[in-house]
């Protein structure tokens, strides 16, 4: 009874660590995949220098957050973003593009995906 024990608490000390070290590694690597996907559609000549971008993928069934700033943004051209992104995006990512609309203010388009009657 007495190795049963000791071989308990040796996997709860070795094996904690070990698993949220794992979920750590997972959603970084959903993170930068996340990034990737949205560089590859706004690393166009014509945003250069004028969007930030900033990604929070969500640990343990958490959604992730995609968030993109732009410069000198016209009204079409946020449209075109949230559209060319939600088509690249999982249905879990929320999309949030901020630009100015009318000169002094700046507004924020948020794309959350409506989910089907699907089931998963």
């Amino acid at each position: 009874m007495e190795t049963f024990g000791a071989v308990l608490i040796a996997m709860l000390v070795l094996g904690g660590p070990l698993i949220a070290a794992l979920a750590l590694n997972l959603r970084d690597r959903r993170q930068a995949r996340l990034l990737s996907t949205v560089l590859a559609e706004l690393g166009g000549p014509d945003l250069r220098g004028r969007v930030a971008i900033k990604v929070r993928a969500g640990l343990l069934g958490v959604p992730s957050v995609v968030k993109i700033y732009l410069l000198g943004a016209s009204r079409q051209e946020i449209w075109e973003i949230l559209g060319r992104l939600s088509e690249r995006l999982s249905r879990r990512v929320r999309l949030e593009v901020t630009g100015p609309v009318e000169r002094p203010l700046a507004a924020t388009f948020t794309f959350v995906p409506a989910l089907s009657g699907e089931r998963m």
